[in-house]
């Protein structure tokens, strides 16, 4: 029935059921199957009043990126971005190296929404990540990527999670739950 439905809303609307019986192969779906003509009738009917309800939304603009301050081994940075599609976090090597941090060996190997790819120079575990008065233990890959002191910090969905951040895209606002429900986010526009 869900391949059927699917070949219904493919159908324009205002078209009727003797209209696309043959013309859209309706019958044939149903060849090996009991349905007779009047029950895959029945079922377009079904289909089509769903799609009249149907309801078209309105597009919205690019929201920009949600970024945070944060403090790094007495380093601030003003624009760490949270990143809602990344599953880890990330630390450019440079970075790393400067800071002197423990690197723990990692294969991991990564393609980025460029499809440009990347492999993991290690992981640093439990880095702590100050926000507010909070320090947020998080654990980083190290990536040799082109760097920028203010924005170099990537925080993905586990980092997110920690902080119980809920993300508003319709209202375009970031809150980090857990520091404080009270403070948002406004998205920076590139």
């Amino acid at each position: 029935m869900d391949g059927f439905s699917k070949r219904v809303l493919r159908i324009p609307v205002e078209k009727t059921f003797d209209e696309v019986y043959f013309t859209h192969r309706l019958w044939m779906f149903f060849r090996e199957t009991k349905e007779t003509e009047e029950d895959i009738r029945r079922m377009f009917l079904h289909v089509g009043e769903r799609m009249k309800l149907r309801i078209t939304l309105k597009k919205k603009s690019y929201p920009g990126k949600f970024a945070i301050l944060c403090v790094v081994k007495g380093i601030e940075f003003s624009h760490a971005f949270c990143d809602t599609g990344a599953s880890v976090n990330i630390l450019p090597k440079v970075m790393a190296d400067q800071l002197g941090l423990k690197i723990e060996p990692s294969s991991e190997y990564f393609t980025f929404v460029d499809l440009s790819e990347r492999s993991s120079g290690g992981i640093i575990r439990n880095l702590e990540v100050q926000i507010c008065n909070a320090l947020v233990p998080v654990d980083f890959h190290v990536v040799d990527v082109k760097l920028n002191w203010n924005s170099s910090l990537l925080l993905g969905r586990a980092f997110l999670a920690t902080l119980r951040v809920v993300c508003d895209m319709n209202t375009n606002i970031l809150c980090l739950t857990l520091i404080d429900p009270d403070v948002h986010y406004d998205p920076v526009r590139p």
